[in-house]
């Protein structure tokens, strides 16, 4: 019991991969506006707010003198999903939504690179499924998986713009969690561990004579891909929840996420 207050009351601050979700998702809120909590299926609509604010990136097999690895990472998505719901064991779901995302490094000294993307559409399909009930405990696997094709709006050497018309960044990322959630009253403390892989293409950046160091075409990767979930969920059984969570180690970003049941 201790630990899971603990864990609720960490996760409710603002800590430093991929949304996983709450266990218990499956089953919350348990009754639906208007499908019959006696019928084997159901849907729901619902919006995620996600900010990646720490990402350990670096550059695929690069061989020579430069740094292989971007300081700064920072994504931020506004997602609205569809969910479909059998038995309260097993869901399937769908997003779709805007991304921006925005990278620095220091690919030599006395250099500094930053990119920032436009907020552009960002896309994806999971599906997670609670394996087993102790009581007031569960445990669920969640799979996902996103991407994105966004538009480098501008490239800054040093604080100074650089050319940047034509210049693209490919984002794709999978994921698969395990995670275990106990319920307490209308709180659903949850904890687990994921491994992610996130591969990134940095591609047409244009030539600038007006700068001495010159921006080739690189392929990303995230450094660490175990990460560590904790977060809450608030629910009352009736029509709506809602949930917090934080990920830590690998990334650290935190996510707010709403669900009405039909």
């Amino acid at each position: 019991m201790r630990f899971w207050i603990a864990a609720f009351l960490f996760c409710s601050s603002p800590l430093l991969a991929l949304y996983n979700g709450n266990p218990s998702l499956p089953d919350m809120p348990e009754l639906g506006l208007w499908i019959s909590n006696d019928d084997w299926w159901g849907f729901k609509v619902g919006y995620e707010w996600d900010d990646t604010f720490e990402k350990r990136v670096k550059v695929v097999d690069r061989v020579s003198s430069r740094n292989d690895r971007y300081d700064g990472f920072h994504a931020m998505k506004n997602i609205g999903t569809l969910t479909f719901n059998v038995i309260d064991r097993f869901e399937f779901y769908t997003f779709l939504g805007a991304m921006k995302i925005d990278l620095s490094q220091r690919p030599v000294r006395g250099t500094r690179l930053e990119y920032q993307t436009k907020r552009q559409m960002a896309w994806g399909l999971g599906g997670r499924i609670i394996l087993v009930y102790w009581e007031k405990v569960v445990m669920g696997v969640n799979a996902l998986y996103t991407g994105s094709h966004l538009t480098i709006d501008r490239i800054l050497d040093n604080g100074i713009p650089r050319r940047s018309s034509g210049a693209r960044l490919k984002y794709y990322e999978w994921q698969v969690g395990i995670s275990f959630s106990r319920e307490i009253g209308p709180l659903i403390p949850y904890l687990g561990i994921a491994y992610a892989s996130m591969r990134s293409n940095l591609y047409n950046v244009p030539l600038d004579a007006s700068f001495p160091f010159q921006i080739a075409d690189e392929d990303l990767k995230n450094r660490e891909p175990f990460i560590l979930i904790l977060g809450t969920g608030l629910t009352k059984g009736q029509f709506v929840s809602f949930n917090l969570e934080s990920r830590l180690v690998g990334e650290k970003a935190l996510t707010l996420s709403g669900h009405i049941r039909f």
